[in-house]
């Protein structure tokens, strides 16, 4: 006696009073809660790497989805053993693909490296300090105002 096209099978019966739930055909069981508050340490030096390679394309004008393919064309190519001229047009050819998902984290650490690397035109050891200092403050709470002054003062900058 299979099940006919359109017909519903029958619900699930919860066991009756007086009989035993460890006898019974299903019942909840409680699950271990997930502490939702696990992160990464943002940015590790891959993190770092990866927003360079956002950067140069940021540079180029490219928006930042196919940045984020730039960067992920790098990678592939450097991981793989090949040189730096080879991870250049990898990257660029990677540019017309979506990318990958890419972390929370390494976007906001993105975003703010190029904002100082390119905007604000620091060189890449103060764009890291900057970008390292926003990300942080915004972790602990901070606005966008005040990761950029924390970003800015990480990075030597006086804030006028």
């Amino acid at each position: 006696m299979g099940l006919h096209p359109g017909a519903t099978p029958a619900a699930p019966v919860a066991p009756g009073p007086g009989q035993n739930p460890a006898h019974a055909s299903w019942q909840v069981v409680p699950q271990k809660p997930i502490d939702s508050r696990i992160t990464r340490v943002v940015p590790n030096n891959e993190d770092k790497a990866y927003a360079e390679w956002f950067a140069w394309a940021k540079r180029g004008g490219a928006k930042a989805p196919a940045c984020h393919s730039a960067a992920q064309g790098a990678f592939r190519a450097l991981s793989s053993g090949h040189d730096i001229a080879t991870a250049v047009k990898w990257a660029t050819a990677a540019m017309a693909s979506p990318p990958v998902a890419v972390d929370a984290g390494r976007q906001s650490y993105c975003a703010w490296f190029s904002l100082a690397n390119i905007d604000m035109q620091l060189d890449n050891p103060r764009a890291h300090l900057f970008a390292t200092a926003a990300v942080r403050a915004l972790d602990a709470g901070a606005d966008a105002t005040g990761a950029h002054n924390a970003g800015a003062a990480a990075a030597g900058l006086r804030r006028a």
